[in-house]
């Protein structure tokens, strides 16, 4: 593994790209720890969920959260190895993340081909609606019919967003690849078969515990877990100073330094959540695996200066849903209404 403070050093006036470049490289012993961890903590407590059941449901829901963690933390590892970025060999990535994908109900290549368009188009206004949230602007809201703009609505709506949208997202849109126009059968052959492999853990966990026990413990950790996911993704391009521009004027490194966010949350957090939260890290090169966007962060003041996102100030960022092209910024649908008067 590279030295951190090496490449730092290396060039004093380097860019934040050349800085993040230093760490783009894998390490077996830090992912071989960090999935071996993950995994035992998400089956071990899953295990005691069923456990606990006969005593108390309460004692399965008290337990949820640590699963809820563990799911959270195996997704970020499949999501670094769509990347092909959580170890070094290609097809050890497609591996993990192939058996990944099936215990988070995610099928990698589909999955990760919208996630990257996201990372292609992030902030280009023209290039909207792959691997992201609906953005309109304001004057493309204005000029929507009073269903489109109620249909917007909702599904800007943060309550409707996370707790509706983020499991339909996980659970039935990812079964079928119809929202990227003529999937390869590449594409059709990753999603079949993690269905069939979602099938098989599925249909293998109700034949040991029966079927109520397994609603009652998976459904908790499965539908919490999605919304935590779709948050962590959501928040961290929501802020008022964001980055749109359309695509003649849009520059990647713009996009990704000034439209991607540091989200500072306590260290256990950062843990909680595979280090997601270092996001304009990952969107400079997501090559960086997640073990070590922390020490990257911490290697260089350059990093530091990218647009921070307190824990209680993003809930109130959730909730901007339109951006203002002639002011460059993101504004409520309250804002928009009292402009309207």
């Amino acid at each position: 593994m590279d030295n951190p403070q090496k490449n730092a050093s290396l060039a004093p006036n380097a860019s934040a790209s050349e800085i993040v470049d230093g760490f783009a490289s894998a390490s077996y012993p830090a992912a071989l720890f960090q999935l071996v961890n993950t995994l035992l903590l998400y089956f071990l407590s899953v295990y005691l969920m069923f456990e606990l059941l006969p005593l108390s449901y309460l004692y399965t829901l008290a337990l949820s959260p640590i699963a809820v963690i563990a799911f959270t933390r195996m997704f970020m590892i499949g999501h670094d190895c769509s990347h092909r970025s959580f170890v070094s060999g290609r097809w050890q990535n497609i591996v993990i993340g192939n058996l990944i994908g099936i215990l988070v109900n995610t099928p990698l290549l589909y999955w990760g081909s919208q996630h990257a368009a996201h990372h292609r188009t992030t902030g280009n206004l023209d290039k909207r609606g792959t691997g992201d949230v609906e953005t309109l602007t304001v004057e493309e809201f204005a000029g929507a019919t009073d269903a489109q703009q109620a249909w917007y609505r909702i599904g800007r709506n943060p309550w409707v967003l996370m707790f509706i949208f983020a499991p339909i997202h996980f659970l039935i849109m990812q079964r079928f690849p119809l929202e990227q126009k003529s999937a390869s059968t590449k594409i059709w052959r990753s999603v079949m078969l993690t269905n069939v492999g979602i099938a098989v853990h599925f249909g293998t966990m109700i034949w040991i515990f029966g079927l109520t026990p397994f609603l009652m413990v998976y459904s908790p950790v499965v539908l919490l877990s999605s919304t935590v996911a779709v948050w962590l993704f959501y928040v961290q391009h929501q802020f008022d100073d964001a980055y749109w521009k359309r695509d003649e004027a849009w520059d990647y490194e713009d996009a990704t330094t000034q439209g991607s966010s540091f989200y500072d949350l306590p260290r256990w957090l950062h843990w909680s959540t595979g280090n997601i939260g270092y996001h304009h890290i990952h969107h400079l090169n997501p090559r960086v695996p997640n073990y070590r966007l922390c020490e990257c962060y911490e290697s260089s003041p350059v990093l530091q200066e990218a647009k921070t996102i307190g824990f209680l100030e993003s809930f109130r960022l959730a909730r901007l849903a339109l951006w203002d092209e002639a002011n460059s910024r993101l504004i409520s649908f309250k804002e928009y209404g009292e402009r309207a008067g």
